[in-house]
């Protein structure tokens, strides 16, 4: 058995879009219960309209509200029907819109044809084009099983077939061909379509509650910043995205920001045009899969970007840590952190480094907290979890970070958290700057979580089952032992605070080491890679590449993520294209091959893996190596 593809129903939505609702709803129950011409018969229409909505446009497992479909004379942005849509706009439609198609009296339960019925509803085609009646039957048969040997020609004949529909009918008011640009075979799908795929791009119904706990799952952009265009669907676990500096990838984790929370993390992103058209955000967040997509516009009068429909999903825990040290927060049930913004109330916040350790009004700070938790480990099982994560996300080199008796050092007036290294005890603030990032990463997370689940208790909510976490730079100040480890160390978090919780990653990197170790974690049905790439015309563009198991650093290096063809210093990759140059040649000179050989010596060590191939072509030439 096969169902209609979800592109067969999406065509089939674009193609019914411009004509009128009484081709939705009305014509099919009338035709069904053989309704007369000419004269009346007793059935109770907004009863039959109310049950045929239900059948066929209520589409939303959550929602009593009818999906539009056929939206000829209604505002283009409204995408659902009331519940009580039988019973007063289609009503309307019918007493009023097309009544000369009927023959009905008020506050009377018969209906019938009239003898012009077919010119009525003519006059209601769209610039006199026929309803499409295969596109009509995907809608209806959306849902519906088909023999495997069926094709769309059965699909319009069991309509016709199943409704009555006559040669009268059909001439003047459809058109019965297969108009597709889709093949027989795309067409059709092994499984039937799902809900939120076929409602993908479009809004929620009013009376869905957003969802919660969601991620990001779409984000496009046009004429912003340093991009003219820019697409990405991040996968739901680990998002790696590379490129050369200046290209965009904190740009790019920035509008992600934007697209969870609502609120930037440091200065809004600006349209790159001066007349600022075209420039558009679109993004999708979700619990589940893909979400309807959003679009935001900018507002010159504002200087800010506006969506303008209600959040269809609510974002779980958000963590963004920075480059520069500084750090931003979402929790959408932490009271403590609400604020306001571009979308009223925001319950997030910004740290710099400096806040996350010595504190504000909003957080004891790190310098507090992992005092209190180690001193106190009975009433706060929080350190329990901050020393596992800290065991993870240890440096190969030092071995694990333990954590020492709290210290008073001078110039201090409390005691301050101490590290256990193989040479000693060491406070803190005196810890390498790898190190304090990592550390202060690591509290924060711990941090996020431990105050998430007082405040879900104090709320009475449930606690989220998703976390999204975005790292820019994440190499930065680590030594190359350490960036072979520190991805999948990151990835198993989750681990330590919840077996329940999920993360989202969004990791930014130039480091080919990072990338490497990325190879025993990385999954490729919930994990991608995105590179940005400037182009020869000067446009920057982001592509989604296969993530190819390439074992050594090099082969990372001389991939399509760093193009560095012959890793090592820019005089020993010249001299090495010089040999290969030579080695093409038809003829090499013999005192050419002897030039580029004084090169290769001047730059190549004694072990490089270049000189058993050279030495071989120079000795052939002549050449004494």
């Amino acid at each position: 058995m096969k169902y209609l593809s979800i592109r067969q129903i999406r065509e089939a939505l674009d193609k019914l879009r411009p004509h009128h609702p009484v081709f939705a709803v009305t014509f099919f129950v009338m035709k069904k219960e053989k309704a007369p011409v000419g004269k009346k018969a007793r059935f109770q229409l907004d009863a039959l309209n109310d049950e045929f909505l239900k059948a066929h446009y209520r589409v939303h497992p959550k929602s009593s509200f009818f999906f539009r479909v056929l939206r000829q004379g209604t505002p283009e942005e409204k995408d659902w029907n009331r519940p009580n849509y039988a019973s007063t706009g289609l009503q309307s439609v019918n007493t009023r819109g097309v009544a000369d198609a009927f023959l009905h009296d008020r506050d009377d339960y018969t209906w019938g044809w009239s003898n012009g019925y077919v010119d009525a509803l003519k006059r209601k085609l769209p610039r006199n084009i026929k309803l499409p009646l295969f596109h009509m039957a995907v809608w209806l048969y959306k849902y519906s099983e088909w023999e495997n040997g069926a094709k769309r020609s059965d699909v319009v004949r069991r309509l016709i077939r199943e409704y009555g529909i006559t040669d009268a009918e059909i001439e003047p008011l459809f058109d019965t061909s297969v108009d597709s640009a889709l093949s027989e075979r795309d067409a059709f799908q092994d499984t039937p379509a799902k809900w939120h795929e076929i409602l993908e791009g479009f809004s929620s119904p009013e009376d869905v509650p957003p969802e919660s706990s969601g991620v990001l799952t779409y984000l496009e952009v046009d004429a912003i910043g340093p991009l003219q265009h820019l697409k990405i669907e991040p996968s739901r676990r680990l998002n790696i995205v590379t490129g050369d500096n200046g290209l965009g990838k904190t740009f790019l984790l920035d509008l992600a920001w934007w697209a969870l929370t609502g609120d930037w993390a440091e200065r809004a992103a600006w349209p790159s045009t001066p007349t600022r058209r075209g420039a558009a955000i679109k993004f999708a967040v979700s619990a589940t899969g893909r979400s309807r997509v959003q679009k935001a516009k900018w507002e010159p009068e504002s200087a800010a970007w506006h969506v303008q429909d209600r959040t269809p999903a609510i974002s779980g825990l958000v963590l963004y840590a920075r480059v520069d040290g500084s750090f931003a927060v979402w929790d959408p049930v932490n009271r403590v952190l609400k604020g306001t913004s571009g979308r009223n109330v925001w319950p997030g916040v910004k740290f710099s480094r400096e806040d996350v350790w010595k504190g504000t009004d909003r957080i004891e700070g790190l310098l507090r907290d992992w005092v209190r938790w180690q001193e106190r480990k009975d009433k706060y099982p929080a350190f329990n979890t901050f020393a596992a994560v800290l065991r993870r996300v240890s440096p190969p080199d030092l071995g694990p970070l333990v954590a020492g008796e709290p210290q008073r050092i001078p110039g201090e007036i409390r005691d301050i958290p101490t590290l256990v290294h193989p040479y000693g005890t060491v406070p803190i603030v005196f810890a390498s700057a790898g190190i304090r990032r990592i550390i202060t990463l690591a509290y924060l997370i711990v941090w996020a979580w431990e105050e998430h689940k007082l405040q879900a208790k104090q709320a009475g909510k449930r606690e989220e089952r998703q976390m999204v976490v975005m790292i820019d730079e994440v190499e930065a100040h680590l030594h190359p032992r350490w960036q072979r480890v520190i991805l999948p160390a990151l990835m198993g978090i989750g681990e330590d605070l919840s077996p329940e919780l999920s993360m989202q990653m969004l990791v930014g990197t130039h480091s080919p080491l990072v990338l490497a170790s990325s190879e025993p974690v990385f999954e490729e049905d919930r994990d991608s890679l995105f590179h940005l790439e400037l182009m020869k015309n000067g446009r920057i563009e982001m592509a989604q590449l296969p993530f190819d198991l390439r074992g050594s650093i090099d082969s990372w290096l001389s991939s399509d993520v760093f193009k560095v063809e012959h890793p090592g210093s820019p005089e020993r990759e010249e001299a090495i294209r010089a040999a290969i140059k030579l080695q093409r040649a038809k003829r090499p000179a013999q005192e050419d091959v002897q030039e580029v050989s004084e090169r290769l010596k001047e730059f190549l060590p004694p072990e490089d893996p270049f000189w058993p191939r050279w030495v071989f072509f120079a000795e052939e030439h002549g050449v004494e190596v």
